[in-house]
């Protein structure tokens, strides 16, 4: 049976959103949650970026709140030493290969970005890191370039490969084609998937991409990161659940982890937001109050008492 590991990047995605600035304690505050949600996989922050964020890092790996937990990198090797300081046993190593990344991104050709790439592995290996590599704008990228750069990446020693659309650009029914011809040309390696939410479509994206055969997905809680965010992490517990798909996540946990973020971040959201939203579960009509009164779940698609507690 599919199980999917959910890996909640709210702790470096979700720093990244406009006006979120994560410390020690936050972060720490935030780890637990996750912990007691069920999430065992984080994705914690990027070490080089600056001290703070190596001090991030570093008390989250060292609170053992998480069995995995992955730092972000560029292809540069003293991005990896950085990730490797911190004791984090995975490194996220991602590099773009498309137009836009070899013109303004890294000023590359494709080949010198395919050879980065594969030394960069390479060395995070030596060093005993388990690597996920990311190709970022992956859905502005030639399919064939892709999976020849996936290709690279497995043979250099990744243990994982993430198709990441940074724009949130994805539709639902161009994710299922493209995720299945992803997972046909490189049968043995797992693919995860990280789709922002710019045109609302995130969640319809991941579970396409489940659909298809992606087994790890990158979210975070609350939806926060760069612009509109990406997967929100409860919803998408909610949504594997409700269709009886096995995910490293509790559903019962979901509200108290959406509403410590809130608190620790400062972060208001949409109250129309489902499963998270104040008014998810609020009716009005005599006629939807008249029917719940007689059963509470004639007008919910889950039942709110099973999300809390």
């Amino acid at each position: 049976m599919t199980f999917i590991t959910l890996v909640d990047s709210t702790l470096r995605e979700g720093n990244q959103a406009p006006g979120v600035k994560l410390t020690i304690k936050s972060t720490l505050a935030i780890g637990q949650a996750l912990a007691d949600a069920g999430i065992d996989f984080i994705e914690a922050g990027h070490p080089y970026a600056s001290k703070q964020e190596f001090d991030r890092v570093t008390s989250l790996v060292k609170s053992r709140l998480a069995k995995n937990i992955l730092a972000h990198s560029r292809a540069h090797r003293d991005d990896i030493d950085a990730v490797y300081a911190t004791g984090a046993n995975w490194i996220g190593i991602f590099a773009g290969i498309n137009e836009a990344s070899q013109k303004y991104r890294l000023r590359k050709t494709k080949e010198e970005i395919q050879e980065l790439v594969r030394r960069s592995i390479l060395y995070a290996k030596s060093l005993g890191l388990n690597v996920r590599y990311t190709i970022e704008d992956a859905s502005r990228t030639d399919l064939a370039a892709l999976i020849e750069t996936y290709k690279i990446a497995e043979t250099a020693g990744a243990d994982r490969i993430c198709y990441a659309d940074s724009l949130g650009i994805c539709e639902p029914f161009k994710v299922r084609s493209t995720v299945q011809l992803i997972k046909q040309a490189l049968p043995n390696v797992d693919l995860e998937v990280h789709f922002h939410d710019d045109r609302g479509l995130a969640m319809a994206n991941t579970l396409a991409s489940i659909e298809a055969g992606a087994t790890f997905v990158s979210c975070t809680v609350n939806g926060i990161g760069e612009r509109c965010g990406i997967t929100e992490t409860c919803l998408l517990i909610t949504n594997l659940h409700f269709n009886s798909i096995l995910c490293s996540g509790k559903s019962q946990k979901v509200l108290k982890l959406s509403s410590l973020v809130s608190k620790a971040i400062g972060d208001t959201f949409d109250r129309r937001r489902p499963i998270i939203g104040e008014y998810s579960f609020v009716h009005t009509a005599k006629l939807h109050l008249t029917a719940n009164s007689r059963d509470r779940n004639c007008y919910h698609w889950v039942d709110p008492l099973c999300l809390n507690e």
